[in-house]
Order: C-alpha cells, then sequence, then structure tokens
C-alpha cells in the first residue's frame, strides 16, 4: 500500500529543518567565542563629571542668657486673730418634779400598822374577818368609821353580814386605795366597774356630782367600764 502524498512530503523535509538548526546554533557559538576573546562587548559611557565640593556651613555662636534675676521676698503685714467671742449660756434649770398629793400618815402606834399593808398603797391595811367578828367589833377595835370602811369595801351592801375568812380593807380614809394624780394635783384616780354611775361614785367618796364632772369635762355620759376619772379631794 502506498502513502498518502502529504506524509511523504513531511516526512522528506524534516531532515531539512534539523540541519537548519544546527547550522544557527553552530553560528552563535562562534560568535559568543570570538567576542569572549576580544574582551568583551564595550558600551560607550557619558562624560564623569567632576565632585562638587558643598560649603560647611559656619558654627553659630550660642548667645549666653542673661542671668535671671532673683525677686525679692515680698513680707506681707501680721493680722492678728480676731478673739472669738462665746456667748455664755445660762444654765438650764430642769423643773422640780411636783411630789404628788399625799394623805395623812399615821401617827406611831396607831392599831391599823399591825395589820398587812396592801399592795402599792400605804395607808390601807388587809383584815381577815376571824370568828366571832362583827361590824361592830372590828370598828371598835381599830378605832374606825363605818362609813369609810364601806366606801373600801363597796362590795360589803349590809354590814351585819361578813363571814369568816372575808378579806376587808381598812383605813382612815376613803381614798386610800386609790393612786393620786401626777403632778401634784389634788385628786385621785379611779376606775370604773360595772355597775358604777356618778352619783354613786360621788356619795361613795363624799363629794359632789358636779365636783366629779368639773375635773372631768370630757367623760362620756354615761360613764363605761374601765374609765378612769379624776376624784377632787375634799378639802
Amino acid at each position: 500500500m502506498e502513502p498518502e502524498p502529504e506524509q511523504t512530503e513531511r516526512r522528506s523535509l524534516t531532515p531539512a529543518v534539523l540541519a537548519s538548526a544546527l547550522f544557527l546554533a553552530a553560528c552563535a557559538t562562534f560568535a559568543i567565542t570570538f567576542v569572549a576573546a576580544r574582551g568583551g562587548l564595550q558600551l560607550p559611557i557619558g562624560p564623569t563629571q567632576p565632585p562638587v565640593a558643598v560649603a560647611s556651613p559656619e558654627p553659630t555662636a550660642l548667645q549666653t542668657p542673661a542671668p535671671l534675676s532673683t525677686p525679692e521676698p515680698t513680707i506681707e503685714p501680721t493680722v492678728a486673730p480676731t478673739p472669738t467671742i462665746v456667748p455664755t449660756v445660762p444654765p438650764t434649770i430642769a423643773p422640780t418634779a411636783v411630789p404628788p398629793f399625799a394623805l395623812p400618815t399615821l401617827k406611831p402606834g396607831d392599831p391599823l400598822l399591825a395589820l398587812e399593808r396592801c399592795t402599792g398603797h400605804p395607808l390601807c391595811f388587809l383584815y381577815v374577818v376571824q370568828r366571832n367578828d362583827t361590824m361592830i367589833r372590828i370598828l371598835n377595835r381599830y378605832d374606825l368609821d363605818q362609813d369609810v370602811i364601806l366606801a373600801l369595801n363597796p362590795k360589803i351592801t349590809d354590814p351585819r353580814l361578813i363571814v369568816v375568812g372575808q378579806r376587808m380593807y381598812l383605813g382612815r380614809n376613803r381614798f386610800v386605795r386609790l393612786d393620786p394624780c401626777p403632778n401634784g394635783e389634788r385628786c385621785f384616780l379611779y376606775k370604773v366597774v360595772n355597775g358604777d354611775s356618778i352619783t354613786d361614785i360621788a356619795a361613795r367618796y363624799a363629794i359632789s356630782a358636779d365636783a366629779i364632772r368639773a375635773a372631768n369635762p370630757t367623760m362620756p355620759r354615761p360613764i363605761v367600764p374601765g374609765l378612769v376619772l379624776k376624784l377632787p379631794y375634799p378639802g
């Protein structure tokens, strides 16, 4: 089988191309060797300018600063301090507490002094009814007033009906079981109990109902249990 014409022509050109390439390479090698043997290529260089001398600046003379003047110290006048006047405060005088109004004390040798005292009320005494006691005998034994004893014992409604072992309050004044009013007022404090009325209280302590109302202007009417009233002391 015969080869195609195009392939035959390409194969015939290949040796020629190779020969040309080898020739060019040989020429280049020869040229480089020749130039190297002659000392290489010398390129032209422009004219060299002479160096320019640069003038050094003259040193500047330093100026010596003028000495600073020392300021003279200023002497300020001394001002004498003004004395502080402290006001004299008069001493505070505490008000003298007014003692509460007190009842007359018992005389030495009083037969009541042999009895037990009531708690908180030194002029009130406790007595326990003994066998064969009667109200008259007790009053005579201790020289007491029956109206005062009945005022101190409001639960005794009949003086003839006392029993053995019954406790009684004894004293020489109707107010010995009450606390005195504060600040020296001439009165005593009474606590209203159930069943009390202004009339009954006034009769028990031998004072007027009007005196009780005057001493207690804000009291409710009628009075109620637990209310504390001022009872003015007569005399």
